[in-house]
């Protein structure tokens, strides 16, 4: 295959390719505020803060899921520092 006509098929098929990484790298992010979001996290807290006084969870289940949510937070905080 000629030179020009192996550019042009890579130039068509990073065009294409393009729009599909958006929105992969767009799902991946909102993963990622999903599950590292400080706002999030700190609503999670809350739940968990209001299961406990309602009594639908026990001492032993809140603080292992408020040291679960509590890692969450910071290794969002880690990523963040990163970009």
């Amino acid at each position: 295959m000629p030179i020009i006509e192996t550019y042009l098929a890579l130039t068509l098929a990073k065009a294409l390719a393009e729009p599909f990484c958006m929105v992969i790298e767009k799902i991946r992010d909102m993963a990622e505020e999903e599950l590292y979001g400080e706002d999030k996290i700190k609503q999670d807290l809350l739940e968990l803060q209001m299961k406990l006084e309602m009594e639908e969870i026990t001492e032993e289940e809140y603080m292992m899921a408020e040291a679960a949510l509590m890692e969450r937070l910071e290794e969002g905080r880690r990523r963040g520092g990163e970009e």
